[in-house]
């Protein structure tokens, strides 16, 4: 499983991009949402508290101002 941050902007439906995140692993995914890791199968909203601790672990900067962006996981 990869763990992915899916991007659209703001005023689309489509999927702008995607980011593979996979290298915070599950656990630390799961905990940015609150769930336990055996739960982490949706895809979850970044509001502004779990976009910066995103953003602590893996060093991407995230717009929210201009997209929307979702933690997720995805098949190999």
């Amino acid at each position: 499983m990869r763990i992915v941050v899916t991007v659209f902007r703001k005023d689309a439906d489509f999927l702008d991009s995607k980011l593979d995140v996979s290298e915070i692993g599950l656990a630390a995914a799961a905990g940015l949402v609150g769930i336990p890791a055996e739960r982490f199968l949706d895809a979850y909203p970044l509001d502004g508290n779990r976009a910066a601790a995103l953003t602590r672990l893996t060093g991407i900067a995230f717009d929210l101002d201009t997209y929307e962006y979702f933690l997720e996981p995805e098949a190999d």
